[in-house]
């Protein structure tokens, strides 16, 4: 039996290859997926932007607030004044120690505007004497919200602010 042309099942795929290039069907699911990607990434770095600006903006009003604390002459009830200055911060960062944050505060004690910028300093357990400079730090260490940052080398995220105080002057 002589077999046609029509029934080769080689010469019916070589047909279906020709008329592929042609056929559209499933371009809108492709471009769909090559678009959404970058979309994607796009909408994460946006909230992991957003959430590290929140974090920022809140270890800035905390330096803020415990700066007002570091003021004043007067010795704290319980603790130094660095606790204290912790205790500040904290209440205004433990939203972020929740997830992960670790939370430090430093006090150097200066002395005077002079010695500010050199190693002339003293670690501080106290609130100084009056007159003194004094600078507290404070630093907050956190992982990164989405894994997004580690991919560009930022396993961590550090945040930090510095504020300088001088103690009243004391009055005899």
């Amino acid at each position: 039996m002589k077999r046609s042309v029509r029934s080769w099942p080689c010469l019916s795929a070589w047909r279906r290859l020709r008329t592929l290039p042609r056929d559209e069907r499933g371009a809108s699911a492709i471009e769909f997926a090559l678009a959404s990607l970058p979309i994607f990434f796009l909408f994460i770095a946006t909230i992991e932007f957003a959430l590290d600006m929140t974090v920022d903006v809140t270890v800035q009003i905390a330096a803020q607030a415990a700066s007002r604390a570091g003021l004043t002459m007067t010795a704290p009830a319980t603790g130094t004044r660095a606790t204290q200055a912790e205790q500040i911060a904290t209440q205004y960062l433990g939203t972020w120690k929740n997830v992960g944050a670790t939370v430090t505060v430093t006090q150097l004690d200066y002395v005077a505007f002079s010695n500010f910028g050199s190693s002339t300093y003293k670690a501080a357990n106290g609130p100084g004497n009056c007159g003194d400079v004094e600078m507290y730090t404070i630093q907050v260490t956190m992982p990164a919200f989405t894994g997004l940052a580690s991919w560009f080398g930022m396993p961590t995220l550090n945040f930090q602010r510095n504020y300088i105080v001088q103690n009243e002057e004391c009055t005899s």
